[in-house]
């Protein structure tokens, strides 16, 4: 088994070498992002070595006539344009102006990204370095919940500072990377099965995460999975009703507490009270939305019961991503937010045409499926969490625009290999003709 990850890590870091600076900038953006090795080790983050690696990266992709501008990034910049727009109308605009910069930054980062990767092969060597430093993650989630006997805490588990702090946006992470590694450990096809490592840690950690939220974003995008290999057979629903079963006598009282009162306790009827609170506000400020960031003021002041409960003294989020957005931003983004679902998400098998598929084709359906899953775990939390503005969505996008784009080019690269093959066939009976 250790001779497979010894070999498996010598092929890693062979891949590594000689590849271009454009992509090292990539897996250093990687790395600072989910990582943190800035926060992590003191004293490093002296200066914003995030920001100085995607300017570098720019610099770089413009110096070598790399930086590619697609459709799907004018509509990230035209959402975020009209979350600026909202900003600067808002019903509260010191609200809105304290992080004005979010909308284009998450913008740029999706343009950076996308523009990274030149072939496949930097494609998998990304997956792999994002997988590992998730990992980091994963593997402190699961062991926290196993140091507390596989029991409930009301407070789930805490993430690492920034994004993913907050117990439901760190379970909806691993929730997301869980099923989004599935399909690509199986197109491996790893020799030892450590690999499943990964999704197993953060499978555990939603679980740890107590959120019903997040888990119930795991278990879509695996019954997607399911779908998608054409798994749903007899034998193997008694598999996943065995599972299931286990799984559930094994959840801590609590959490089945939870999902059985799911509905009707306080937490989920106030957060219907916040969805119906967003449609009205959607009604009355159709285009623009009350202003950028502006929910939780606007409820407040014109919305909230003061019971004297302890949730009429905060000032809550939506708790729905949709609403936010048509609450705040206006229709328009919301239809923007909701077109980029469809543009991660792809219908129809990409071997269809091909009786035999090359290794790289292969590849690019496994990726297809792995973010389908992704997309659908992302839009099942997102109906439960405001997450708009959080790195899920844009990093998928970035890279369902590194697949359309590679997939295209593979695309031509057969075609163009077919005709050549082609016109060797025409050509060879009169090149072998001898003249009488």
């Amino acid at each position: 088994m250790f001779s497979v990850i010894k070999d498996d890590v010598k092929a890693f870091r062979q891949g590594l070498k000689g590849q271009d600076l454009i992509f090292y900038l990539g897996l250093a953006f990687i790395v600072l992002y989910y990582l943190r090795p800035q926060v992590i080790i003191s004293g490093l983050d002296f200066i914003p070595w995030l920001q100085i690696t995607i300017l570098f990266g720019f610099l770089a992709m413009m110096g070598k006539n790399r930086l590619q501008f697609t459709g799907t990034h004018f509509l990230v910049f035209l959402f975020a344009t009209l979350a600026v727009l909202s900003a600067m109308n808002s019903l509260y605009p010191d609200i809105s102006s304290r992080s004005i910069t979010t909308p284009f930054i998450f913008a740029l980062e999706v343009l950076f990204l996308s523009n990274c990767v030149k072939n496949v092969k930097q494609l998998q060597l990304l997956l792999i370095v994002f997988f590992l430093c998730i990992f980091k993650m994963s593997f402190f989630g699961a062991r926290t919940w196993v140091s507390r006997g596989f029991g409930f805490a009301a407070w789930g588990i805490q993430g690492p500072a920034g994004f993913f702090q907050n117990s439901g946006e760190f379970s909806l992470l691993m929730a997301i990377c869980a099923v989004m590694s599935i399909p690509l450990i199986l197109y491996m096809k790893p020799k030892t099965k450590l690999y499943w490592l990964f999704p197993l840690t953060a499978v555990m950690t939603v679980m740890a995460a107590s959120s019903r939220g997040g888990q119930l974003a795991l278990l879509v995008g695996l019954i997607y999975l399911l779908l998608a290999y054409k798994k749903i057979r007899l034998k193997n629903l008694v598999y996943v009703t065995v599972f299931v079963s286990v799984a559930w006598a094994l959840f801590p009282a609590e959490q089945k507490a939870r999902f059985e009162t799911a509905g009707s306790d306080q937490t989920s009827t106030t957060r219907l009270d916040y969805w119906e609170a967003g449609i009205d506000m959607a009604k009355e400020y159709p285009l623009l939305g009350v202003g950028f960031k502006a929910f939780p003021e606007h409820y407040h002041r014109h919305y909230k019961v003061m019971d004297g409960s302890f949730l009429s003294n905060r000032k809550e989020v939506a708790h729905n991503s949709m609403i936010e957005v048509v609450s705040t931003l206006g229709i328009p983004a919301l239809i923007l937010y909701l077109w980029f679902h469809f543009s991660v998400f792809s219908i129809g098998s990409l071997l269809k045409k091909h009786k035999e598929p090359e290794p790289e084709l292969v590849f690019f359906e496994s990726f297809r499926v792995s973010l389908n899953g992704a997309i659908l775990t992302y839009f099942i939390g997102a109906i439960f969490m405001s997450i708009t503005f959080y790195p899920y969505i844009y990093f998928l996008l970035g890279l369902a625009i590194i697949k359309v784009r590679l997939f295209k080019e593979n695309e031509r690269e057969i075609e163009v290999h077919k005709g050549m093959s082609g016109a060797k066939v025409v050509r060879s009976p009169a090149s072998s003709a001898t003249p009488s």
